[in-house]
């Protein structure tokens, strides 16, 4: 195929991995991020498999030495009365996930799109495609340009996803997410965080995990690492309104950033955790501050490109943040389109069968999602007083674990 002039919409991780592998094989890449300030410092801590990890390494997309905390047993557990402090847990699956600082990741990507091809501050408003031979791309501030090919980088609000499929919606999944961070160095007994325990509540619907990442500057020692955790709790459509309202009193929609919680929303929602939470966890999300709120949703397409548009990772289909998806997303949506690349020498036909295989593995992605969220929110099997026989039998009717992708898999000893 000859060299293509192609356009990124969205500097974030998925926007960066395109720059990077389209601009080794030769395209012509630029890259237009709507923020005006760098992306360093949004969100905390990012699940992916060591499979996922060790070939970005590989691939020099990251450093070989890009730092990241190992966990191989995830713990299905919950508070009793016999274990008050860091709870019970009748059921330990293997895992082979690697955790990493989201601003970290970032950087580490950023510094390998040259700042050449990456703007900032230019924010797109429409695309359209001409004759199906190039793409017209309309900015903020009226300019123009033309590509052969347009990737929509740009997250579960993407516009790309609008212009391809403007009748497809997100759907809601009636819960929220509550989000935090915390210095490790702010708790006294690190011991229980080498673990990685999903909680179940003691008596409601929901979830709870928490995790060590290396901090930004990419130390693993404890006592200088970063505690990320997130509170899957329920929410009711009906009540958005009025619980999506931040601390200058506007309803925001879909996130409620770090530092624009409302105090007292931030305290009431520490106090439900208390009830429901592990001595311990609870002392953590107490002493957090800076803590965020997002809306889950998912969305479900036909195809992830038309034409010479295509859509990648959450820009694409969106799926249940507990998966873990989101790296291998990114990643493997340029990577397959690579590869597409090499077999075709048309774009239109490479970009159709890309197209296919995509949507065909973001399918099972979200059937995977479904099943999580059925498992550790919805229908969680009574893990207080079930055998831990009756729990593996449970689990093994719930999950199933797929080949494509999954920090489920087995880990190499």
């Amino acid at each position: 195929m000859k060299k293509l002039q192609i356009g990124i919409v969205g500097g974030s991780i998925a926007g960066c991995i395109a720059a990077i592998l389209l601009g080794r094989a030769g395209h012509t890449v630029t890259v237009f991020e709507r923020s005006k300030s760098g992306l360093v410092g949004r969100g905390g801590g990012v699940t992916t498999s060591r499979k996922v990890l060790d070939e970005l390494r590989h691939l020099d997309i990251l450093d070989a030495d890009f730092p990241a905390v190992p966990f191989h047993d995830l713990k299905m557990s919950i508070r009793t009365v016999e274990n008050s402090y860091v709870g019970h847990s009748p059921l330990s699956r293997a895992i082979d996930m690697h955790c990493v600082h989201w601003s970290g990741l970032w950087e580490n990507l950023r510094k390998r799109v040259p700042d050449t091809c990456y703007h900032r501050g230019r924010s797109v408003i429409k695309a359209a495609q001409n004759d199906g031979q190039n793409v017209m791309l309309e900015f903020e501030d009226g300019a123009r340009e033309e590509f052969d090919l347009v990737l929509f980088a740009d997250g579960y609000q993407s516009l790309g996803r609008k212009i391809l499929f403007p009748d497809v919606d997100i759907t809601y999944r009636g819960y929220t997410v509550w989000r935090g961070v915390l210095p490790d160095s702010a708790v006294d007994d690190l011991g229980p965080l080498e673990n990685h325990p999903r909680y179940s509540y003691v008596d409601m619907p929901g979830s709870f995990v928490s995790f060590v990442v290396p901090s930004r500057q990419g130390s693993v020692v404890p006592g200088q690492r970063t505690i990320n955790w997130a509170a899957y709790i329920p929410l009711p459509e009906a009540q958005h309104e009025t619980f999506m309202i931040d601390n200058n009193g506007e309803r925001r929609n879909g996130t409620i950033p770090s530092g624009a919680m409302r105090p007292e929303q931030d305290e009431e929602l520490k106090r439900l955790m208390a009830q429901q939470l592990p001595t311990y966890y609870a002392d953590i999300l107490a002493k957090s501050t800076g803590n965020q709120i997002q809306l889950i949703y998912t969305s479900t397409l036909p195809a992830y490109g038309k034409g010479r548009i295509g859509l990648i990772g959450d820009a694409g289909m969106i799926v249940q943040p507990m998966t873990g998806a989101g790296v291998f997303k990114g990643y493997s949506n340029v990577r397959d389109l690579l590869a597409m690349f090499e077999r075709h020498n048309d774009p239109d036909i490479a970009v159709t069968q890309w197209s296919k295989e995509q949507t065909r593995v973001a399918h099972r992605m979200l059937e995977l999602g479904e099943e999580m969220e059925d498992a550790f929110i919805w229908n969680t099997i009574d893990l207080a007083t079930t055998s831990t026989e009756d729990c593996e039998h449970w689990w093994n009717g719930a999950i199933r674990v797929p080949d494509e992708f999954s920090y489920f898999a087995e880990p190499e000893r």
